[in-house]
């Protein structure tokens, strides 16, 4: 399958470049069910930002999967516009790439075989959605409270599914267990955290950087339950089985509503997926969900007369 798809390495010499190249292919050959259509680029690269960047900078409506289980990004999907379709980019880091040369009973070589199923995962739904999106993704503009709900929105969906579909490789790493605690650790110190900015900008306006800092937080903790939950219905495991204390620490918390409905949302949208998704108001109900749980931390989206977006903040 590798022999179609325009391989990029820099930072390896020629020697570990082709066994980097001949690992990832036994790797790729473990997923054939899956649909690589589109993917015409791996680039392996030291550079990882700045080459992120420069695919993406000149295509203003490309699209990003990133898998993050702490704050490390190893590799990220890239959908870029290419004529009348799209095209597939993964780039990975070089310094991670170098896992899959290990031993496949170390640890290192188990993680990244699953960060890289993860990623495969992504190329297998956004051939599903560009097949039935296609000319959505390339004209259609949310406006008002949607320009924010819709792609969080979709956001969650895509890490949800990608971990969905790639939850068996997971099941001899620890990223489930990490992603739990992660999880109450964000709830954690995401409330105090969000009212403090948001009682800041509240005092001096001109730091809006205050308020959309809050809201990245909030997607942050959205995101997370999203890969979470991914897993666990993989697994078929609740979230108790899969760790106590983080089950016990969220059903006490002010996060509880928002994760039932988000696991609901989920399992109803995987089990049409992906005919049934017909057009871009399969996220409705999942922006509904994640609109009432912006207002619950503070931040209301509205739309003004021109149906423009209007952000308040309720403290």
């Amino acid at each position: 399958m590798l022999k179609d798809i325009n391989i990029k390495i820099n930072g390896l010499t020629e020697k570990v470049s082709l066994e980097v190249v001949s690992a990832l292919k036994d790797i790729v050959d473990n997923f054939s069910s899956l649909d690589f259509r589109r993917l015409e680029k791996i680039v392996i690269t030291s550079n990882f930002e700045r080459d992120v960047e420069s695919l993406t900078s000149a295509n203003q409506t490309s699209f990003k999967n990133r898998y993050r289980a702490n704050q490390d990004t190893y590799a990220v999907v890239l959908t870029i516009p290419k004529k009348d379709d799209f095209e597939l980019v993964l780039v990975i880091k070089t310094s991670f790439i170098t896992n899959i040369l290990t031993s496949h009973e170390k640890q290192s070589y188990k993680d990244a075989f699953h960060i890289i199923h993860h990623e495969l995962a992504h190329i297998h739904d956004n051939n599903k959605k560009i097949d039935i999106f296609k000319d959505l993704m390339k004209t259609t503009k949310y406006k008002g409270k949607s320009s924010i709900l819709f792609p969080i929105a979709e956001e969650c969906w895509s890490e949800y599914i990608a971990n969905y579909i790639s939850s068996n490789s997971a099941l001899e790493t620890q990223f489930p267990k990490i992603m739990a605690k992660n999880l109450i650790k964000k709830i954690n110190s995401a409330s105090q955290n969000i009212k403090t900015q948001l009682l800041a900008f509240k005092i001096n306006k001109k730091r809006d950087d205050l308020l959309f800092s809050s809201i990245e937080d909030i997607k942050s903790l959205l995101k997370t339950a999203a890969y979470l939950q991914g897993y666990l219905h993989g697994f078929n495991m609740t979230l108790e089985e899969l760790d106590y204390d983080s089950d016990y620490n969220l059903e006490c918390s002010y996060f509880k509503d928002i994760w039932e409905a988000m696991q609901y949302e989920f399992y109803s949208m995987k089990e049409i997926y992906p005919d049934g998704f017909i057009n871009l108001s399969i996220y409705q109900d999942l922006a509904f969900y994640i609109d009432a749980f912006f207002n619950q931390m503070g931040i209301v989206f509205d739309m003004n007369e021109k149906g423009d977006l209007e952000i308040k903040v309720m403290y």
